[in-house]
């Protein structure tokens, strides 16, 4: 594992420079020093933790899925739930980064560059653009002696998936960053973009790496019963008319919390009524999404997906709505932006 020292960090992006809504509103919080691994976990690693029965075995669907092939024990895990990746670290009595650590490494810390590796464009810095993962180490390491922070793989974090500037208490999907080995569009390695899936989804797009909070580190906001550190906010850069009252950005007047939620340590104003995030069966309200053709993408499709030759565009609805719409017609995503994916299909 590598050191991290802590340190004060914002968070996000001003709304001039980002690339999906979801960077904003941009953010100051502070993190404790901690440690984490080195590489991505890898398919070797993680078949150990199989072998002494302490991880459930990784899926196999695609020719990607690294976990069941011999000759790819130096590359990451992939094909693995959140369920599993939690596992995995837990069972070496460490836990998945959260989403604030994964960005404050991605970019340096307090010197927030725009790649790991520096401002350099990522050819030659990462795997990306490439059929399948690479070995870890392929490619130099960036900030803080890190391989693979951008690229390779996309990888979960310990995070359920909200609006800025709280983790949520309870969410249906959880948050993952990073990039990956298929991605080939440079937005897509840049070091704020956010992304998400439901924790039981698996994918070869997708595995994970550990940290550790460091020991005898102070935790700004005070520490979890598991001994992680709590989240907290120092200040938001909030909408014109609204400013931070420590819990969230408000008009003058207005209480600390809306109605109807309540202050939570780590959480901010968190709605009172409980809420149940069960499994597989969330349903997922597809009525407003709309399909369009976009024969100007053809040729980008017959080269890189030529099983699904045809470009179309999904809008509306939400992106998890998008994506089920869009695999039911049989189609893989070429792109998504704020609002849309752009996908090939049959």
């Amino acid at each position: 594992m590598a050191y991290v020292p802590g340190g004060s960090f914002w968070v996000g992006a001003e709304p001039k420079e980002r690339f999906s809504d979801d960077e904003s509103p941009r953010y100051r919080t502070e993190l404790a020093s901690f440690c984490v691994d080195v590489t991505e976990v890898t398919a070797g690693a993680y078949q150990e933790c199989v072998t002494r029965g302490a991880c459930s075995v990784a899926g196999d669907k695609s020719v990607h899925c690294t976990g069941a092939r011999a000759k790819k024990s130096e590359h990451p895990i992939n094909c693995v739930t959140w369920t599993q990746a939690d596992a995995y670290c837990k069972a070496h009595d460490r836990r998945l980064l959260t989403e604030v650590e994964f960005e404050y490494v991605a970019r340096a810390g307090e010197r927030y560059q725009k790649y790991p590796w520096g401002d350099e464009q990522p050819d030659g810095h990462t795997c990306w653009k490439h059929n399948g993962t690479c070995a870890v180490k392929s490619y130099a390491a960036g900030a803080f002696g890190l391989f693979d922070i951008s690229g390779n793989v996309w990888e979960w974090t310990a995070d359920w998936y909200g609006p800025y500037p709280w983790p949520p208490e309870h969410a249906h999907a959880r948050v993952y960053r990073g990039g990956s080995f298929s991605r080939r569009f440079e937005k897509w390695m840049h070091t704020r973009l956010r992304n998400r899936s439901l924790p039981w989804e698996q994918g070869s797009h997708l595995g994970f790496r550990c940290a550790q909070t460091a020991a005898g580190a102070t935790c700004p906001f005070g520490a979890n019963a598991d001994g992680s550190c709590k989240h907290g906010v120092h200040e938001v850069v909030c909408e014109a008319g609204k400013a931070w009252n420590g819990a969230r950005c408000a008009a003058p007047g207005q209480p600390r919390c809306a109605e109807g939620r309540s202050e939570k340590p780590g959480f901010g104003c968190v709605l009172d009524a409980e809420i149940s995030v069960s499994g597989e069966d969330v349903e997922v309200e597809t009525k407003n999404v709309r399909r369009e053709r976009t024969p100007e993408f053809d040729s980008d499709c017959q080269t890189n997906l030529r099983d699904r030759p045809q470009a179309f565009r999904y809008v509306g609805g939400t992106h998890q709505a998008r994506n089920v719409v869009g695999k039911r017609d049989g189609c893989k995503n070429r792109d998504v932006g704020v609002g849309w994916n752009s996908s090939c299909c049959p």
